[in-house]
């Protein structure tokens, strides 16, 4: 356990559902064998661009079997992980482990704003359940939690498969957590259009939405920044920032569906209330990726 490492370049994919709104196992099949082909090398699999709070914890369930089913042995599933109660969270990680996911990004309860104590102790429960590696996502804007940086410093000490961070709220705090926890210890980005500027403070990898669309792109400049080219990844990254923007203002995950079916990928229907793209967003998403 103390040795494993998180990619540090994944894509984080959607749920592809049918026009009846339950999970469209063929879509499943065909998105993972597309990133497999595009040689990206590990998956978040029921994260944000997932959809997870739109899932019933069946579906969570199912997502987990039928991405590891699609993948071979060696392809890394990270799988998405949160819930309001705890002991849902627990099941969570407990049928990821079961389905054979190498991991589990765990995110705090949405909405409820615990307070830190009453998130360590959600985080505690999920670790002692499980003995799969550990991200953990702090991201305050979706959540309205945020964690603080000795909360995380307590529970990585405490639980050494917590390897890592996916720090969405204050990029000033890695430094610090870094310094803290040791060099070995990652975090992770979900921001593609400010990787660089993130790894300059101290982040080591990127989750990436942008990914789905931009493969290749996005897994050289995380290349690029592994090994100290900063310059060179910004020169790689600057030409695309325009078009995060404007695809992400659109929506990511309206985006990504409309695209990867175009490419004849099977990315399923929209589950209310996320809607197919106007004529004009589609118009202006065409424009930009030509």
């Amino acid at each position: 356990m103390s040795t494993f490492r998180f990619s540090p370049y994944s894509v984080a994919i959607i749920t592809p559902f049918r026009q009846d709104d339950t999970i469209d196992e063929q879509g499943i099949h065909h998105l993972v064998r597309y990133y497999w082909e595009h040689q990206v090398p590990a998956l978040l699999v029921g994260g944000s661009t997932g959809e997870q709070h739109s899932l019933s914890l069946e579906e969570r369930r199912s997502l987990y079997r039928l991405t590891r089913q699609a993948a071979s042995a060696e392809f890394p599933l990270y799988a998405g992980v949160a819930a309001i109660r705890t002991r849902d969270a627990v099941q969570l990680a407990l049928e990821a482990e079961k389905a054979g996911q190498t991991a589990i990004m765990l995110g705090f309860p949405p909405y409820v704003r615990p307070s830190q104590r009453e998130a360590a102790i959600y985080a505690e429960a999920v670790c002692s359940a499980t003995a799969l590696p550990v991200m953990l996502y702090n991201n305050p804007v979706r959540t309205g939690f945020n964690l603080e940086p000795q909360t995380l410093i307590s529970l990585a000490r405490r639980f050494p498969q917590i390897r890592a961070l996916k720090e969405a709220g204050n990029p000033d705090v890695v430094k610090g957590i870094r310094d803290e926890l040791g060099e070995d210890f990652q975090v992770l980005s979900g921001i593609d259009s400010t990787i660089v500027d993130y790894s300059a403070k101290g982040y080591t990898g990127l989750t990436s939405v942008a990914g789905n669309l931009f493969p290749n792109e996005l897994k050289e400049i995380v290349g690029l920044l592994g090994s100290g080219q900063l310059e060179e990844a910004a020169l790689m990254l600057n030409p695309l920032r325009p078009k995060l923007e404007l695809l992400g203002s659109i929506g990511w995950v309206r985006v990504i569906r409309h695209r990867l079916a175009a490419q004849g990928i099977v990315a399923g229907g929209f589950r209310e209330p996320l809607t197919p793209l106007t004529a004009e967003e589609a118009a202006a998403v065409t424009n930009v990726l030509h």
